[in-house]
């Protein structure tokens, strides 16, 4: 077989994928693994949503369809905004894809010229870096700060602009800090962008998931259309990572260009679930409510929880399902040099999950590890404890 060529060799793995193997490998030898490792929702998608997947199947929604998605879906999903940000969208804008992470994938390799330089938060989402390095271009990591509970202010990238910079990537709530965005740091950083002709690429998939205050969309901001490059799902809020059903929203022009890039990548997205969630999206997600309010409470323990623990510091995430405490006096009290030892050492010692820092690109991410809290709050308690009742016998 013969070596796979020079770009793909640039792409990485997600190291949460690795980890998961790793702890189902351990399971199946009858080990009980508490796993903060993953960041998928543990309920199971809603029933009627289930229902309208079916009908769809029924009522035969099950061949090819338009590449930029089915007219049913861009329209209900043009609405669902429009309703829940006030914003303009038309469903010319809108765009279908296989997953959030195609979106953004597609997005960056799409827009992103050799030698051009990229913004990307300072730990970030593994995807950011990798397709920018893909597209030939230049990650610039823009550090995020435990002071400033990781908010991507203003402050922290205009420093970072060139005269290369051809892309802003945000994501907030974030991936892995659990940061977000003040309605002020939108405002500036869009502001910014517009007047140097930078593309921002915003990637809002866990905008349900905004715990202190509402979440202040991009989509809000008026001259969106000029530089924005929206991209969101279904897969955190509905409980449907399977299933493979993403969005994004920029100018009708891009769209058409795009449509064609997804054409030859996948043909389009599956169309009984584009047809399941057209019709979910206009029943609201009143049921999300309690489910809401379920992963709140569990942020505050988990926050609480882990702020026990010697050595350990927890900035309080406001959004998604992650917390991503300091663990670098804990490095210290054990000896332990560097934290993928300590996740290996929980992982078979204690037997729990954590993913470390370094899985997330940037210089920031040693000396800390990331929690997903999409488990029960008696599954948050007894991981907690049982690290440290390990943490005391080391």
């Amino acid at each position: 077989m013969r070596d796979i060529s020079r770009n793909a060799s640039k792409l990485k793995p997600e190291e949460a994928f690795i980890y998961l193997a790793k702890a189902l490998e351990l399971q199946k030898k009858g080990r009980e693994i508490i796993s903060f490792g993953i960041g998928q929702p543990d309920f199971q998608p809603p029933k009627h949503v289930i229902e309208l997947a079916k009908k769809a199947l029924e009522e035969g929604y099950s061949g090819y369809g338009p590449s930029a998605g089915i007219p049913e879906l861009r329209e209900a999903i043009a609405d669902f905004i429009n309703e829940s940000y006030g914003s303009d969208v038309s469903p010319e804008e809108v765009m279908v894809t296989v997953g959030a992470k195609t979106a953004v994938f597609m997005g960056i390799i799409s827009l992103v010229n050799e030698g051009d330089e990229v913004l990307i938060p300072d730990p970030g989402y593994p995807l950011y870096e990798s397709a920018v390095i893909y597209a030939g271009g230049r990650p610039v990591f823009v550090p995020l700060s435990e002071d400033e509970e990781y908010r991507l202010s203003y402050d922290s990238f205009a420093e970072k602009i060139s005269s290369k910079t051809k892309m802003i990537v945000l994501n907030y709530p974030e991936n892995p800090t659990g940061s977000t965005l003040t309605e002020s740091d939108v405002r500036d950083i869009m502001e910014e962008a517009e007047r140097r002709n930078i593309v921002v690429l915003s990637d809002e998939i866990y905008d349900r998931y905004s715990y202190d205050a509402p979440h202040c969309s991009t989509l809000k901001y008026e001259g969106w259309r000029n530089i924005l490059y929206y991209v969101n799902g279904f897969s955190k809020t509905f409980s449907v990572t399977g299933w493979r059903i993403g969005y994004l929203i920029t100018d009708k022009n891009l769209v058409k260009k795009l449509e064609t890039v997804a054409n030859n990548i996948y043909s389009c997205p599956v169309t009984f679930t584009q047809k399941a969630f057209a019709d979910a999206l206009k029943e609201g997600l009143e049921w999300f409510k309690p489910i809401f309010n379920k992963f709140k409470e569990r942020r505050d323990i988990i926050y609480q929880e882990l702020n026990k623990l010697e050595g350990v510091r927890c900035v309080k995430p406001r959004g998604a399902f992650y917390a991503f405490p300091n663990v670098t006096k804990l490095q210290e009290i054990l000896g332990i040099k560097n934290t993928i030892t300590l996740v290996e050492k929980m992982l078979y010692e204690a037997g729990v999950l954590a993913l470390p820092g370094t899985a997330f690109p940037g210089k920031l991410g040693g000396g800390h590890l990331r929690f997903s809290f999409a488990i029960s709050t008696e599954r948050i308690k007894e991981g907690i404890r049982r690290i440290g009742e390990w943490i005391d016998r080391q």
